[in-house]
């Protein structure tokens, strides 16, 4: 048997995302997301209000970068160093401890139990507050990636017991620049306002006292260095200038202009040079094509490499003129007539008059690049000879002037420390900070901190998200079915339905009468629904043949019997020849569920102990036949009553006798005669009960039918709360249901 299309196909899980799902989930879980909300924010507040009020004062300092500097070897190193470079190292010495000492010192603020931990009362301040002001520093610093300002270890402030001080004063302050300017907020947090203004202030005069006191002293050092430095390089210009001067004298050089004049001569003999070199190369050039033309060509081809001659000119104008002429009388008289003897005579001549005068002017360019080449020699060894003596004399000078410049370095050097020196000692007695005051802390009127709302709104933000990832943390780790388009994504087959909890329904009837008893129920409509759906699957099968349906599921308690039996009254209901087999042999129920007490059940059938017909009761509420079982005795399974031939030979018994065979199977994780019920039926309907049976256990019972390629027919959503469905907002049959209620004689 081979089952509907889709039913080989392999389980795949769903993998969309639906947001509107994800917002009605949000909206179902809305008092766990309003309780961490409240935690959030009853958190923050009453952390706030364990914490005293804090006021921030705040100085603003101006760097004043056009005013001169001292004057030392680093000066245009640091004209040249970028302006954010220089804003951010002064803020660094802001923060230094050598400013903090002097607030200190200044403000003896060593008696302060605010500053000074050590003055504080044991108690004062709860661990919890401690614990959290630690927690929250150590949180900013990686935020901001400021290190802040290390703190010292145990044993060095046992020694030093004011090093505490100086800690709060430098954790305390805050310095930040005002973007694209120079100017500088220093702060500082304390719960006194007056106290706040105070050492904030206190922060500015102790950075401008720092500032000042550093280029004093660094100015007493340049001058120190540049005086001993000036005596060693008055001995080096001395030494330089008697370097030169002896070398002069020892190689007789004197100070002259004549050195440009041969520098000029030889410039000029080089061009005269390259001139006749052209020349030269020219006349060679025309010569060679003179010796081609006249061995391919003989004098007429030659005669075209002269037309600068007047005279060849006119002797090739000539010869062409009496060789038309010799033509035309050629066409007129013999060969031996007089006027064509005549004219030869004269052609005759032409022609060596031109051959003579092209010689004479081959024999005048061949004279003429002897000359040349004369000249090129005798040029070349005048230029040979004056850069043999231009080298020899250069030699000496080049040395003279090393020395000169040797010279005239050391005295640039000695001159510019000197004007150093001067400039630096003038400077001394007017140094003036780089840095002033602009504006003067003032004791601030409201407290800067706690900021109570933006904590509490920041803590309820994150109250919230937390809550929101805790919904979505519990719906992940939901690992049951909530609806058919869930149940046939992750399984891969069709869903016939799903049927409401009876138990919502009955009252005080029982769960197996509603059917009857409500047939406009929402329950006797869902397994209408399911039944023409299933009938649509079993027309694929033979018409003429009828058909065997077998209800199962994965494991026991999952509405397996009652939906058996309430879709075989339906099928009775609707006119069709139906009989209920309950071969769930183990445990069976639907003589239980129906109070039916038959005087012998469907193992005495299976085992050949009796008929069909005395086996088979009638359903009272219904035109439905039952089959079902009586208490059976142990050694029945020990003969193997539920096999394959035994069942199929039964089932080919109730084919004849009625249209439709719905039978009641065992669950198929738990005992192998589901598979072989499976394995003989046209149908096979998969029970999966509503939010409770794990998806591990579905995915696992189906392939284990389907490895015995099993006609599974689709699969069947049982005992849905109608009311929590619809919470939920999937858009299936179950929604309407709870939606519609009017349709339905509940």
């Amino acid at each position: 048997m081979t089952g509907p299309a889709g039913s080989s196909s392999r389980l795949k899980p769903e993998l969309h995302v639906d947001i509107g799902r994800t917002l009605r989930t949000l909206w179902r879980r809305r008092l766990l997301l309003l309780a961490c909300l409240l935690l959030g924010a009853g958190g923050a507040w009453a952390y706030t209000a364990r914490m005293h009020p804090v006021y921030t004062a705040t100085a603003v300092v101006m760097l004043d970068t056009n005013r001169p500097r001292v004057i030392d070897l680093k000066d245009q190193a640091r004209r040249e160093t970028p302006l954010y470079v220089t804003v951010n190292s002064e803020v660094e010495v802001i923060r230094s401890r050598s400013v903090a000492q002097r607030v200190a010192d200044a403000l003896n603020l060593y008696d302060d139990p605010e500053i000074n931990p050590t003055l504080r009362p044991k108690g004062e301040t709860s661990d919890l507050i401690r614990l959290v002001s630690v927690m929250w520093g150590e949180l900013v610093a990686s935020v901001t990636g400021e290190d802040g300002v290390a703190p010292e270890s145990p044993a060095a402030r046992q020694q030093d017991p004011k090093a505490d001080v100086v800690d709060a004063i430098a954790k305390g302050m805050e310095v930040s620049v005002i973007p694209q300017s120079v100017v500088m907020r220093i702060s500082f947090k304390s719960t006194d306002p007056a106290k706040a203004a105070r050492i904030a202030n206190a922060i500015a005069d102790s950075y401008v006292v720092e500032q000042m006191e550093t280029k004093f002293e660094a100015v007493r050092r340049a001058t120190n260095w540049l005086n001993g430095r000036l005596e060693v390089l008055r001995h080096a210009v001395e030494s330089s200038e008697r370097q030169v001067v002896a070398y002069r004298e020892q190689m007789g050089l004197v100070e002259n202009n004549g050195k440009q004049a041969e520098v000029q001569n030889l410039v000029d003999m080089n061009s005269q040079l390259v001139q006749i070199k052209s020349k030269r190369t020219e006349i060679e050039a025309k010569l060679d094509r003179i010796d081609s033309l006249s061995k391919s060509r003989g004098s007429a081809g030659v005669a075209e490499e002269f037309v600068d001659s007047p005279l060849i000119q006119h002797l090739k104008q000539l010869e062409a003129q009496l060789s038309r002429e010799e033509s035309d009388l050629s066409s007129r008289y013999a060969a031996r007539h007089p006027m064509i003897l005549k004219i030869r005579a004269e052609l005759s001549e032409t022609r060596g008059k031109l051959r003579n005068e092209i010689e004479g002017q081959i024999q005048a360019l061949r004279g003429d690049l002897v000359i040349l080449k004369n000249r090129e020699s005798s040029l070349t060894r005048q230029i040979r000879d004056s850069q043999s003596l231009t080298i020899k004399q250069s030699g000496n000078e080049i040395r003279l002037r090393e020395l000169e410049r040797e010279a005239q370095a050391s005295r640039a050097i000695y001159e510019a420390f000197l004007n150093r020196f001067k400039e630096t000692g003038e400077q001394e007695h007017i140094q003036q900070a780089d840095v002033r005051i602009i504006s003067t802390a003032e004791p601030p009127k409201a407290p800067s901190a706690p900021r109570t709302r933006l904590l509490v709104g920041a803590a309820s933000l994150l109250g919230l998200l937390g809550g929101i990832v805790l919904v979505m943390l519990i719906e992940q780790l939901d690992n049951t079915f909530r609806s058919r388009e869930q149940l046939e994504a992750a399984c891969g087959l069709p869903s016939l339905g799903l049927i409401p909890a009876a138990r919502s329904l009955v009252g005080q009837r029982s769960v197996e009468s509603i059917l009857c008893e409500k047939p406009s129920s929402s329950f006797a409509e869902a397994f209408r629904i399911v039944w023409f759906s299933l009938k649509h699957s079993l027309t694929d099968i033979d018409a003429g043949r009828p058909n065997v349906v077998v209800i199962t599921s994965s494991v026991p308690e999952e509405g397996k019997s009652l939906t058996a039996l309430s879709l075989a009254r339906t099928a009775a209901n609707l006119s069709m020849r139906t009989v209920l087999v309950d071969l769930d042999l183990r445990r069976t129920s639907i003589a239980r569920m129906l109070d039916l007490k038959p005087a012998c059940g469907i193992a005495e059938v299976l085992a050949g102990r009796a008929g069909v017909e005395q086996a088979i009761i009638q359903d009272p509420r219904s035109r439905l036949d039952i089959l079902s079982g009586a208490p059976i005795k142990s050694q029945d399974y020990q003969h193997d009553l539920l096999n394959a031939k035994s069942v199929n030979a039964l089932l080919e018994d109730l084919r004849d006798r009625y249209d439709l065979v719905v039978i009641d199977s065992p669950p198929t994780l738990p005992v192998a005669d589901a598979q072989i019920l499976a394995q003989l039926a046209d149908r096979v309907v998969f029970c999966v009960r509503w939010d409770k049976t794990p998806k591990e256990n579905v995915l696992s019972a189906l392939r284990m039918l389907q490895d015995i390629n099993a006609p599974i027919g689709g699969l069947l959503l049982t005992r849905v709360n109608l009311r929590k469905h619809a919470g939920y907002g999937y858009g299936d049959v179950g929604h309407y249901y709870g939606r519609y209620h009017g349709y339905y004689a509940e």
